[in-house]
Formats: C-alpha cells, sequence, structure tokens
C-alpha cells in the first residue's frame, strides 16, 4: 500500500444513463471539480432516451439519429483537458439498428491533429447484435478537444444507436484545481519493497563524483534500491584513474610466458570508497565494467603502454595477458576487501564482463564492432577476445557470483542474433562461464514491449538469464507526455514479471534504471535541443513522477 495519496486524479465517467427527471449539459460524474461533461445532442429532448429497455437489456440509452442536430451524434468534451498529457481507458456496449443496411462502420476518435487523429474504435460491426469497445491510450491535449462517435457515412435517417455500461475512466497529473504537489521518493513505498517478490534486485545507475553525495540522494536510495550500479567509477579509466604506469613487473600468461604488466596502478582507493559507502547504506552493487572498447585506455592496447610514445598495437598472446591480469587484479581485490570489511560477504553480484562488442549493422559472418571502434577487435580480429574474458573472469570471480555479457539494442533482430552467437561462443569454451545477459533497455516512448521480449525469450533459449541493465525511456524529439511515460513503464514492467526468473526456470532476474532523476540523464546529450524526462523521479527533491506509479500498477496488478 501506498504511504499517501496518488499524485494524479482520476474522473470516471458513467455518463450515458438518466440521473435526473431534467437532463443537464454536465451529467453526474466523479470528479472533483466537475470539469468534463458530455455534450448534450437532444436540445428537445427526444434524440437521446436514457434507462431504456432493450433487446433483454435494461438500463440502455437510445440515441436517435433522426432527431440529432450535429454532425456527430455523440460527444465527450475533453476541453478542460487542454494542454494535459491524459490516460483514456474506455468501455462500453452497443448495438446498432439501421434495416436498410446489414453493416455500419463506427468510428470512435478525438479531435487531437498533433497526434494524427487516433481512433478508439473503427470497425464495420454487424447490426442488430451487441458488440464491445475497449480501448486504452494515453495523449496529448494541445487543445479543446473531443471523444466523439463520428458522423461521416453514417445514414442518420435510418439509424439508431443503443449503448450500456458506458465507461469513461481519465486519469492525468494534477488534473484538479486543488492538486497536491507531488509526493518525495522518501515519503512512499519503496519501488524494491513492490518488485521483491518478483525480482532477486532493483537499483539505479549512481554516479559517485557528481550525484551520490546529495543527502536526499542517499535517503532514498535505500527506500528504493537493493543494488546499485557505478555509471562511471568501475570503468578501465577511473580504475586506472588516467595515469600511464611508471614501474612494470612480470606476469605469467596462460601461454607460461612472462609478459610485463603494470606494477604501480591500479590505484582502488576510490572503489574502496565506494564499496564502503554502500555498505553504509545497506546496499550490493553490479559491476560496470571489465572489457570495453571505449573508457579504457588506448596505452592499455599498445607496445611498452606506449611508455616512449609507441602507438603499435600488441599481439594477441601479449593482449591476453594484460586482459587476464587486469581482471585477475579487480576481481581479487574486490574479493580481498569483502574478507576484510563484509565478513566475505559479497558486495558486488554480477559484473558486466564484456560490453557493447556486438556491431549495430551486424550480419551472419560480421557480428562484432571492427577495428576503426573496439581496439579489442583490431587486435583479435575475431570472437576470440570475449571467450577469453569469460574464461579469465570464470577463474578468478567466485562461482555465486554472475558473469554478464552486456549490450544495448537487443531488440534489433540482427543485434539479437549478432549477441546470441557471442553467447554461444562462450558457451562452447569448456572453462568459460556466462550466466546472464544483460538487456541495457535504452528504449524510445514508442518501441514495442512485444519485440522486446522476443529478445529476452532468445536470451532465456540459451540456458542463461537476463538482467535489465541500464533501463530508460527517451522522448526524443517529442514533447515529454507524463502519461505515456508512465504507460509505457508499466506496459515493460507488466512484460518484466511476466518474464522474471522461478524456480528451475531462467528468466529476468533483475532491473536497473540508468539515473534517479531526470535533471541527471545521459540522454540529454545523445538529444540535444530536446529535453528527456526518462525516470521516475525529477527535481532536487526528487517528487515521483506518474512513471512511478506505473511500475507500482505493474507490480500489484500482477499479483
Amino acid at each position: 500500500m501506498m504511504k499517501r495519496t496518488l499524485i494524479f486524479f482520476t474522473a470516471v465517467f458513467l455518463i450515458l444513463s438518466d440521473c435526473s427527471a431534467k437532463q443537464t449539459d454536465a451529467q453526474t460524474i466523479e470528479n472533483p471539480d466537475g470539469s468534463v461533461s458530455i455534450t448534450r445532442i437532444d436540445e428537445d429532448g427526444k434524440a437521446i432516451l436514457f434507462n431504456k429497455k432493450y433487446n433483454g437489456a435494461t438500463n440502455v440509452t437510445q440515441v436517435n439519429l433522426a432527431k440529432t442536430s450535429r454532425a456527430n451524434p455523440v460527444i465527450v468534451d475533453l476541453s478542460a483537458y487542454e494542454g494535459k498529457d491524459i490516460d483514456i481507458q474506455f468501455s462500453c456496449e452497443m448495438l446498432i439498428e439501421d434495416k436498410t443496411a446489414e453493416k455500419t462502420q463506427i468510428v470512435w476518435m478525438i479531435n487531437e491533429l498533433n497526434e494524427n487523429m487516433p481512433k478508439l474504435f473503427d470497425r464495420k460491426v454487424e447490426n442488430g447484435k451487441w458488440f464491445s469497445v475497449n480501448k486504452h491510450i494515453t495523449i496529448h491535449l494541445s487543445g479543446k478537444r473531443q471523444l466523439y462517435i463520428s458522423g461521416a457515412g453514417l445514414n442518420k435517417d435510418t439509424t439508431t444507436f443503443y449503448i450500456k455500461n458506458f465507461k469513461l475512466r481519465i486519469n492525468g497529473e494534477g488534473l484538479t484545481k486543488n492538486a497536491p504537489k507531488p509526493a518525495v521518493w522518501t515519503d512512499v513505498t519503496g519501488v524494491k519493497e513492490v518488485l521483491k517478490d518478483y525480482f532477486d534486485y532493483f537499483g539505479f545507475c549512481v554516479s559517485y563524483n557528481n550525484t551520490f553525495k546529495e543527502p536526499l540522494l542517499q535517503k532514498g536510495l535505500p527506500i528504493h534500491a537493493s543494488c546499485i550500479t557505478m555509471e562511471n567509477e568501475f570503468k578501465p579509466d577511473f580504475i586506472f584513474a588516467w595515469t600511464k604506469p611508471n614501474k612494470l613487473t612480470e606476469f605469467r600468461g596462460e601461454d607460461g610466458k612472462l609478459y610485463k604488466v603494470p606494477a604501480d596502478i591500479p590505484n582502488f582507493k576510490q572503489m574502496d570508497s565506494i564499496l564502503s559507502d554502500m555498505k553504509k547504506l545497506g546496499l550490493k552493487m553490479r559491476g560496470h565494467v571489465l572489457v570495453w572498447h571505449s573508457q579504457t585506455p588506448v596505452w592499455f592496447f599498445q607496445k611498452n603502454y606506449s611508455r616512449n610514445g609507441e602507438t603499435d598495437l600488441v599481439n594477441p598472446a601479449e593482449m591476453n595477458a594484460r586482459m587476464e591480469w587486469y581482471i585477475k587484479t579487480v576481481l581479487e581485490h574486490v574479493a580481498d576487501w569483502e574478507k576484510k570489511n563484509n565478513n566475505g560477504e559479497h558486495m558486488i553480484l554480477a559484473w558486466d564482463v564484456v560490453n557493447e562488442a556486438a556491431s549495430d549493422n551486424s550480419t551472419e559472418t560480421n557480428y562484432l564492432r571492427d577495428e576503426s571502434s573496439s581496439k579489442w577487435f583490431a587486435i583479435y580480429k575475431d570472437v576470440t577476445f570475449i571467450v577469453n574474458a569469460f574464461r579469465y573472469a570464470n577463474k578468478y570471480a567466485p562461482k555465486d557470483v554472475e558473469l554478464v555479457y552486456n549490450d544495448y539494442g537487443c531488440a534489433s533482430p540482427n543485434k539479437n542474433k549478432a549477441i546470441c552467437k557471442i553467447i554461444d561462443a562462450i558457451q562452447a569454451a569448456p572453462d568459460a562461464r556466462i550466466d546472464a545477459a544483460g538487456m541495457q533497455t535504452h528504449i524510445s516512448i514508442n518501441d514495442s514491449a512485444a519485440n522486446f521480449e522476443k529478445a529476452v525469450k532468445n536470451f532465456l533459449a540459451k540456458g542463461i538469464n537476463v538482467q535489465i541493465t541500464e533501463m530508460d525511456v527517451a522522448n526524443g524529439t517529442s514533447n515529454y507526455n507524463a502519461m505515456k511515460l508512465k504507460d509505457c513503464y508499466k506496459t515493460y514492467f507488466k512484460m518484466f514479471i511476466a518474464n522474471r526468473k522461478l524456480s528451475g526456470k531462467k528468466g529476468i532476474e533483475g532491473v536497473t534504471l540508468w539515473g534517479v532523476r531526470d535533471e541527471w540523464t545521459w540522454l540529454n546529450s545523445m538529444h540535444k535541443g530536446h529535453t528527456q524526462y526518462p525516470l521516475l523521479f525529477n527535481d532536487k527533491k526528487f517528487y515521483c513522477k506518474p512513471a512511478y506509479y506505473g511500475v507500482i500498477e505493474a507490480a500489484e496488478e500482477s499479483k
């Protein structure tokens, strides 16, 4: 249960029923300021008749088109919602009587030009039989708009409508004149609480260097999250602290040869601080990331670590040793910290071993990033570096710490195939281990959850789990619509829950959102000139957006 009233209000309309002897322009509605009404179509009281009995049904509304003076026979005025984002749930049952035709085209629509005049129902129905209308839509109303039955094509002289069980539910943020301020994230039920029966963890990406020190962030994180991902601070650039090695030592590669590796870096001072702070807040972590073409210093791939200005890349054998040394050094340091400071209990539950190695333009034979975008590929020319990364991670990581391949665009059919090829290659190596596919889930407001679900199932078919690792929802060049965002989050989380990990069954293990509040999102740099609102909270006070309630509703409705 929520700790306080939801900030978006619901107006429920049961408007096609006779509530008094004398009909008025505004029918009885459950809305605090009475802002929405059905427009009268029967100035003489003969066009619309209420509480009729017809065809075995009672409390039926009869609309005689021959007696109406309007072009559109049934109209609901939505002008009170001008400039608002609203969520409409609409349903009714109808019967059309017209003895001059067997079928009639019925169209329920909204005259919102910016949304391409959306149709809530558009079908040719058989006359004389009841049929159902049921539609859920989110929309921004840019002006004074109406929901109506289109009069185009109707034979008004011979047609009568019968309508029963008419319901129109409108949700929106701040719809009433006395709407309270949005709830602050510390005053509501934590997202992790409503999701705890579905997933092993729920969490956010956090920038330790830029935003973590905000008191209200630290106060709210333990309420809503159980697992945190560092936005940057566990990436190789940060682990090396942008410094080249001054001293070298020797490391024996798996080929038995000795190779030079850094002796004075990395310095784990910041990593230790992060682990300590997360422990204080009672939070676990995902490790992001060990092997990545980006945010890895170029000198790491060059001969003599570019200490004398060398620019040539090393050969695969030497790179194997450097990769193994790096993975071993990071994983053993974490294990040592956990042993000394956390009674050996894991702080890091999973590692993104390799990140974003699949090509955006993959084919059956060329499915990896090429040498122009990946130094890893430039050295190896094939999938070997990915397989080796998982071999080395398996060698040094505890067996109960999950090893993940992480990428974006996973719902793209070609890229999904490419990632599946990568998974196949890892699984074919007897000493490699991959436990989950990390689906970044940087999606657009209009992306299909059904297509995304197909990609989830393709990964699950490989016998591994799925982790939603970096979710956010971009509005792109479109105006922000709070209710569309809410609907998107609700739809996706329902799909996540439906595909969750169960006993004896692979599934989605956990969800991480890539950021906490809108003002910090990385997406503004991707969509310059178009402000993005992709997350569950906003403002310095971390106000709950309707999207937050979309996640809550998804969990509650999945019980």
